[in-house]
């Protein structure tokens, strides 16, 4: 509830109650403190731990709302990224298959607020220009910063390189270990998910998909090799 300033009102310590639930188990009305920062989202993370019958002033969790909080932004700086700064171009003659392969990403799965995460294949087909190989993990990176699903991830990665760079055509390749199926529900933490999706002449052109397998596949081979 907003103190109608923007703030968010600070919450007294009272002592604990007890309440009854549906099932007949008797759980504390833990109290809340207030959030030292003033932090909202702190605030919220306190009032979900506290819901959830944590002591929230013990050692363990005084400062998990805080860490929570962090770790929360973190993993929402996505909406905040902006590819074209990312994808900084460099003219070049080169028209031969350039992958970057083995790239760890970890992302927040909307319907469950879980990590995943695990390794991006990418590669382009360039068309006058090049990008410095740096710049695709950091724009995986950027855009996986958010709560999205695989599938989309994938997908987004592929249009926001294919609008800066306009290459001939690009893919990328996602295998994800997914913590919501690990973790809970079916729990069958060896399933992984791949996720393909594939622009310009990818689409047309099978030799291309077939070289960067195997330009995938060499790369595990040599990292098993070092």
């Amino acid at each position: 509830m907003s103190n109608g300033n923007g703030n968010h009102p600070q919450v007294t310590l009272q002592s604990a109650d007890w309440t009854t639930e549906s099932n007949g188990s008797i759980l504390p009305v833990l109290p809340i403190p207030a959030a030292r920062s003033g932090d909202r989202l702190e605030h919220i993370i306190r009032l979900l731990l506290t819901e959830m019958g944590v002591d929230v002033t013990s050692e363990h969790f005084r400062d998990t709302p805080a860490r929570a909080a962090r770790f929360y932004r973190e993993f929402t700086r996505g909406y905040c990224a902006r590819p074209a700064e990312i994808l900084k171009t460099f003219r070049s003659r080169s028209d031969s298959l350039i992958v970057v392969s083995h790239i760890d990403f970890f992302s927040l799965c909307p319907h469950h607020l879980l990590v995943y995460g695990g390794k991006i294949h990418f590669a382009y087909l360039p068309n006058g220009r090049i990008v410095g190989v740096s710049k695709i993990p950091r724009l995986i990176h950027a855009l996986a910063a958010r709560p999205v699903v695989q599938e989309a991830l994938v997908a987004d990665i592929a249009d926001a390189f294919m609008s800066v760079v306009e290459p001939l055509g690009c893919a990328v390749k996602a295998i994800g270990h997914h913590g919501c199926i690990a973790a809970r529900g079916v729990k069958c933490p060896s399933t992984v998910m791949t996720t393909l999706v594939k622009r310009g002449v990818f689409q047309e052109k099978e030799a291309l998909c077939r070289e960067f397998d195997y330009v995938i596949a060499e790369g595990a081979n040599s990292l098993r090799e070092t």
